[in-house]
């Protein structure tokens, strides 16, 4: 009898053990990944028709990010934001990307990355002065923001991470999760919509606003009428002017 209840108690530590087991897996899979940082290196300043070398350092946490989905520059001359240049970068390594530029005139210059790695985005910007821009310009305009809203002078960082089911099905809804930190705080009280495109047909957009259910996690339900692959852009803006987006794509059965 007292070898029955031996092995019964022996038994009931290790159901126990696995429950425990179980809801500590459950509890770290839900945690919010750390956010991406990326830190551009450009210099303060660059002779005309001098070759500049542009990089961008990716990191998660202590993580080098080797598998960016897209790093690019953007450059611009100061009040020409409309007739910017985008510069696809080259991985080099240890999570740094790169690129040159050429300035063929004087003048001060903005240089914005844009970085989306692991369903993140962020886009950290610097001004550079090339030739003999006044120094006037720089001091009268590389603290203001622009028309878009982007600060000169200092970078934002917003980290925004698309939650969605591993098993899609057309024609059942879907609950899908957005989650927005901005320079790694939670970003309460933005705008965050849905843009939903199907492959197949690009002219198939489908707009849907999320709700905020927590300190920055937005929340929606929407119900995909087809199979296949559709692109889903996470657009977030707020009163301060912010307009950041991501883009994911998902499968549907």
């Amino acid at each position: 009898m007292k070898k029955w209840m031996f092995v019964l108690f022996i038994s009931m530590l290790v159901i126990a053990g696995c429950g425990q087991s179980n809801e500590e897996t459950e509890s770290n899979n839900g945690e919010v990944p750390a956010a991406i940082e990326a830190n551009l290196d450009i210099p303060e300043t660059a002779d005309k028709d001098e070759e500049v070398a542009l990089s961008v350092t990716v990191t998660q946490g202590e993580e080098a990010v080797e598998d960016a989905d897209e790093v690019k520059f953007e450059i611009w001359k100061e009040g020409q934001k409309e007739d910017s240049e985008v510069i696809n970068s080259t991985h080099d390594a240890d999570g740094r990307y790169i690129a040159a530029k050429t300035f063929s005139e004087d003048g001060v210059y903005l240089v914005q990355s844009h970085v989306t790695a692991r369903s993140m985005h962020t886009m950290p910007q610097k001004q550079i002065i090339v030739g003999d821009a006044e120094e006037q310009d720089h001091h009268d305009h590389g603290d203001e923001a622009d028309a878009e809203g982007h600060d000169h002078g200092h970078s934002d960082s917003v980290a925004i991470t698309l939650e969605a089911p591993d098993k899609l099905q057309a024609n059942q809804a879907a609950n899908l999760k957005a989650t927005i930190l901005h320079e790694e705080k939670a970003l309460e009280g933005a705008m965050v919509r849905l843009e939903i495109v199907n492959n197949k047909d690009e002219h198939q957009v489908a707009w849907v606003d999320m709700e905020e259910e927590n300190a920055g996690d937005y929340e929606t339900s929407h119900t995909f009428k087809a199979s296949g692959k559709y692109k889903v852009v996470v657009h977030v803006e707020n009163e301060d002017g912010l307009h950041e987006h991501i883009e994911k794509e998902l499968t549907v059965e």
